[in-house]
């Protein structure tokens, strides 16, 4: 095990999850090509960007801009001979139905699939799709046939086909950039409550569960609260005359 990967990680899986992201490095350097990995959750891309012996060689990609689970992509240079992203997105063919994330979950992990295979899933406005690795995709395509009761049909779609994630360009009025006074206002809460959920984990900075409340939260930083959505600090747009900070954000609706 290299050094660096104590130094980063704090557990067995993330110092497995480190070791497979250098051995794919070490791959590109040896066969001078791009080398993917399985698919990141949003907190291993966090943790994995945090090396300093990693930059440089990699880069994320989940089929569309607003991915959540992206794989991770290995290059020895950018010269690197490279067959393109291993990633292929389905749409879901079923009538009058509407299928949810945890329908479509069950079902591709119901074929014993694993969750790294698997990106994301959209299921919203009566349209499912879920990307996967395309080491699983003949798989999947021969035997995804039914999603919970319902009989289904999936075809190979373009990226083009995906539907724009919904968002609403908002403007806070917060005395801070803490954590708990940027999150109170995103998620119509009290500073009170927007503390108390912090503190027991209900709540994500960049992905990754924070429970310090005084937490500075910058510009680009993402928030989620269970329950609540997903919100992303865009810049201050003004100050008021108290000293009161105006945020710009986009909140996912």
């Amino acid at each position: 095990m290299k050094d660096f990967v104590l130094k980063y990680a704090s557990n067995d899986e993330q110092r497995l999850l480190l070791r497979k992201i250098w051995d794919i490095i070490r791959k590109s350097e040896k066969t001078y090509s791009a080398v993917y990995s399985h698919f990141l959750t949003p907190a291993e891309q966090a943790l994995v960007s945090t090396v300093d012996e990693f930059r440089g060689y990699i880069d994320f990609d989940g089929g569309y801009d607003d991915a959540e689970r992206r794989l991770c992509r290995a290059r020895e240079s950018e010269y690197c001979a490279d067959d393109g992203t291993p990633i292929m997105l389905y749409s879901v063919m079923v009538s009058n139905v509407e299928l949810s994330h945890r329908d479509i979950l069950g079902s591709l992990m119901g074929l014993g699939l694993k969750r790294e295979m698997v990106g994301d899933i959209i299921a919203s406005d009566g349209m499912a799709q879920f990307f996967c690795h395309t080491s699983v995709a003949e798989f999947v395509e021969l035997n995804l046939k039914r999603i919970g009761r319902y009989n289904v049909e999936i075809r190979q779609s373009e990226l083009s086909e995906i539907p724009i994630i919904k968002t609403k360009d908002m403007t806070i009025n917060v005395s801070s950039m803490r954590l708990d006074c940027i999150a109170a206002e995103c998620f119509g809460l009290s500073r009170t409550k927007a503390a108390d959920l912090i503190a027991c984990g209900a709540v994500h900075l960049n992905w990754v569960e924070c429970t310090d409340r005084s937490r500075e939260v910058r510009f680009g930083d993402k928030i989620s609260m269970r329950g609540k959505g997903k919100a992303e600090i865009y810049d201050i747009s003004g100050v008021s005359r108290k000293g009161r900070l105006f945020v710009n954000i986009k909140k996912y609706i």
